[in-house]
């Protein structure tokens, strides 16, 4: 894969003791967000106009700051809305901090070195060779202690030129978005700042979405209020296409063969989906293949798509529900059915097709020669039959 540029910022504070305000008169914030945006081609022209446009748009030519945004939420949903013009992909690490209770997680130091390891291990699994840009961060943050960790776990050699670089805040555009996409996911998940408008900001975001990863990855309803069980959604089924999705992720997230990459990509975008947006919602061939894509640097053809990603998935045990709508995990016996009902339409004018090709020979050799007689072939014959 081609080295790609990692624009990274962080957001919440790492005080864990909910009762008590941060020194700067602040709450602790419930979660811990990290940020990064990789662009498609950091120095293309169009994406410094973008940004700029943006900046003299809402903030007056300084800072794309979202603390200055606060609670305007039509004001962010538009600044989010003009940065989706950007190509570019997100990826975040989403830590609710109120599970660390019995982690061994209690404290500041651990806490970090524990965020570490899995925004190290999630980012370099998607870019081996990585470059990655901040601001200069403040000795208490979090970036702070990454930078030290990334620069001794990724020497950079002949094989690996993963680096770090720093540059000010005021001068990178696209550190200061990297801020302003977590500070909006802030406004999805943290219970200081969480609004009613999150979907809206979410279905957004999804747009660009690379990956995000929750801890702990407990299964919950999707960021709306989940649906009502009955005939629409049965919250059983729904729990048993997570639980699978995840444990083929879990699986499978390191693996490096371009295929599993692919299948972890689009597995992880029809989950996250699910999830916190809309368990309900079929996603098109054309949305995952996009996605697919846009993570290997390179467009997926259907035949690949539907042969190497959602065949393997469906082989390994992952329920993927399908209908002319597209794709998704099942969470209704109506998502049942349709897979069945769109099988159907596939299996049964092949397999008719098959039965006439095979009648024909037959009749024509006098029943000297059968097609279906080897034995690969005994499950279509008895079907047949």
């Amino acid at each position: 894969m081609q080295q790609q540029t990692a624009y990274l910022s962080e957001w919440g504070n790492n005080t864990l003791d909910f009762s008590k305000k941060t020194p700067s008169g602040l709450p602790a914030t419930t979660h811990f967000i990290v940020s990064a945006i990789i662009p498609a081609n950091p120095g293309a022209p169009e994406l410094q106009t973008i940004l700029d446009a943006v900046s003299q748009r809402h903030f007056n030519g300084g800072r794309i700051d979202s603390d200055a945004v606060g609670n305007d939420h039509n004001r962010r949903k538009a600044i989010l809305e003009d940065l989706d013009e950007i190509d570019f992909r997100i990826f975040a690490l989403i830590l609710d901090k109120r599970q660390l209770s019995g982690q061994g997680l209690r404290f500041k130091g651990s806490l970090f070195k524990f965020m570490y390891g899995l925004v190290d291990r999630e980012l370099f699994n998607i870019y081996p060779d990585l470059e990655m840009i901040t601001s200069q961060p403040a000795d208490e943050s979090f970036l702070k202690g990454f930078i030290g960790y990334v620069q001794q776990s990724h020497i950079p050699n002949l094989f690996n030129e993963s680096a770090f670089g720093f540059t000010q805040l005021q001068d990178s555009l696209l550190v200061q978005t990297a801020g302003f996409i977590a500070g909006s996911l802030a406004r999805c998940y943290d219970e200081t700042v969480i609004t009613d408008q999150r979907t809206e900001f979410i279905e957004v975001l999804k747009r660009k979405l690379l990956t995000i990863k929750f801890w702990p990855d407990a299964f919950e309803h999707n960021l709306a209020n989940p649906p009502v069980p009955g005939p629409a959604y049965d919250p059983l089924l729904a729990e048993l296409s997570v639980k699978l999705a995840n444990s083929f992720l879990q699986r499978k997230s390191s693996d490096r063969a371009l295929q599993s990459i692919d299948q972890v990509s689009c597995l992880g975008y029809l989950l996250f989906h699910f999830r916190h947006i809309n368990p309900t919602r079929y996603i098109t061939s054309f949305e995952l293949m996009e996605h697919v894509g846009a993570r290997r640097g390179k467009n997926v053809s259907l035949h690949y798509f539907q042969t190497k990603v959602i065949a393997p998935l469906r082989d390994a045990g992952v329920l993927v529900a399908s209908s002319s709508r597209g794709y998704k995990l099942p969470a209704s016996h109506q998502d049942l059915y349709d897979f069945v009902s769109h099988s159907n339409t596939i299996i049964e004018p092949m397999l008719s097709r098959v039965k006439k090709f095979r009648d024909q020979i037959v009749m024509s050799t006098d029943g000297k020669l059968d097609i279906l007689a080897a034995d690969e072939y005994a499950l279509i014959r008895k079907v047949v039959d």
